[in-house]
């Protein structure tokens, strides 16, 4: 009777024991999941969070483009805009909203060398001045001049295709000219020479390329100073000594006479002052409680007869592109 009582107890214990330990089991699986649980929570949360920051520093920065319209027709029609308010030829702008900071770069079309107008020497100058192979700047340049001149063949028989290549609608259309590659177009990066004793290597990074910058559709004539960069006016001939004056003086706010530089006939055209018939700007905002920082970029020009009514945002770039 008392081995079988004991064996009884062992049995109990045993069955106990095992119990308990289901139990820790249990609960060790169970904290698990609600530890999972938490994290993914949190994380959808801080994701949520993320996107509505995101979405409010694009609202943030696509108004602020909206404003820059809004002023801009008040600088056309002359009367005494504010003060910190754009005047033609600016190029840098900052808003300060209550719940971000907006900084603005503002480019004028006329800034840039017109694709239709445009002699091929001095495309093919600006392509070589970019970091372009001399021989491919000058194959580039005389395959724009081609498409640009090229006329649709007598459509006959009713077809209305034609076998030539359409002339350029967009800026991007400039990537199916022969020779004409993403790098030159966006632009690329190469490791500059290295400093003296440094190992080699070590030179600094130099974007090269990136042509597209510096091209336009919208605008032509002659080139303004506000807004060119130092490619554009070499190119067209300046002088390195009133260059980099030009470069000098508009730092300091908007050039108006550029007869002050003593620049005269140039071989790759004129230069200009004051503001543009379109304008790319570029907003980008940045938030007050959160480090998120969105780009937005817009194409804003005038109808031809440049009245208030034509005024306004002829292409978005949601992403700043």
């Amino acid at each position: 009777m008392r081995k079988t009582a004991e064996r009884r107890r062992g049995a109990g214990a045993g069955e106990r024991g095992s119990a308990l330990l289901a139990v820790l089991w249990l609960s060790a699986a169970l904290a698990a999941i609600a530890f999972t649980l938490a994290i993914t929570v949190r994380a959808e949360l801080e994701r949520a969070s993320g996107a509505v920051d995101s979405a409010r520093a694009y609202y943030l920065a696509q108004g602020a483009i909206e404003r820059f319209v809004f002023q801009l027709a008040w600088a056309d029609s002359g009367g005494n805009a504010p003060a910190g308010w754009f005047q033609p030829g600016m190029s840098r702008m900052r808003w300060v909203f209550a719940s971000g900071v907006v900084d603005l770069e503002i480019t004028g079309e006329n800034g840039k060398l017109n694709v239709y107008d445009t002699q091929p020497a001095t495309l093919a100058r600006l392509f070589s001045l970019e970091g372009v192979d001399p021989d491919r700047a000058q194959a580039i340049a005389a395959g724009i001049a081609a498409r640009r001149t090229a006329q649709p063949e007598n459509l006959s028989g009713g077809s209305s295709f034609v076998s030539q290549l359409p002339s350029f609608l967009e800026s991007e259309d400039l990537l199916t000219v022969s020779g004409m590659t993403p790098d030159v177009y966006y632009g690329w990066w190469e490791r500059g020479p290295a400093p003296e004793g440094a190992p080699e290597g070590a030179g600094r990074l130099l974007r090269r390329g990136g042509i597209a910058e510096d091209l336009t559709m919208l605008d032509g004539g002659a080139v303004n100073v506000n807004y060119a960069s130092p490619a554009v006016l070499r190119a067209v001939g300046v002088p390195e000594g009133p260059l980099q004056s030009i470069l000098a003086q508009r730092q300091g706010g908007p050039i108006k006479n550029v007869a002050a530089f003593g620049v005269g006939s140039l071989t790759g055209g004129a230069l200009a002052a004051g503001g543009s018939q379109a304008y790319t700007v570029r907003a980008t905002a940045q938030l007050n409680s959160r480090p998120v920082r969105r780009t937005v970029a817009a194409v804003v020009r005038y109808g031809r007869d440049r009245t208030e009514a034509s005024l306004g945002i002829a292409r978005w770039f949601p992403s700043g592109n």
